[in-house]
């Protein structure tokens, strides 16, 4: 074995004494030493219950937590976290019908140049005939795609499905 130099000793010196105080404290100190305990161990938990509900019946709800509890549960008129052209677009829609249910608008891309739409797994571009036949890609936006039936004229506008 080689020889410890000056500095390998002083740490295995400090880890020695660690090693000995966490044995002191486990074994000689302990923790019987350190809190006196309650006999039954539902005293403390029972006194402090009581002091919180007492301090909590004092104190009375104020100007913005009257506010907040009364509000709390209202349903939110437009959601804060969309875009406003998204959101006046969500506005304008009408319900899905039947035909719109047969799509799925997954995904929309914006390349600068063209916009493309994700519908049932593939990308379409305005004016693309869809795989299901009759259909047709009239308008792409972020949040929704108008679809027109040919045979019928009636334009499906299906929201996207995130």
């Amino acid at each position: 074995m080689k020889k410890l130099n000056k500095r390998q000793i002083i740490i295995l010196a400090v880890a020695a004494l660690f090693v000995l105080y966490a044995v002191y404290e486990l074994f000689l100190a302990g923790p019987a030493a350190k809190k006196p305990q309650a006999q039954d161990g539902t005293a403390p938990v029972d006194a402090f219950v009581s002091e919180l509900g007492a301090e909590l019946l004092q104190q009375k709800m104020v100007g913005v937590d009257a506010y907040i509890a009364k509000n709390a549960e209202i349903e939110w008129g437009k959601n804060p976290f969309w875009e406003k052209a998204a959101y006046r677009e969500f506005l304008g829609k009408d319900t899905v019908s039947a035909d719109a249910a047969k799509f799925l608008y997954s995904g929309y891309v914006d390349t600068g140049r063209k916009k493309m739409a994700i519908i049932n797994g593939w990308e379409y571009e305005a004016g693309e005939s869809l795989d299901i036949e009759g259909y047709v890609v009239k308008h792409v936006a972020p949040s929704r795609v108008v679809i027109v039936n040919r045979k019928t004229g009636e334009e499906l506008h299906v929201p996207i499905q995130e």
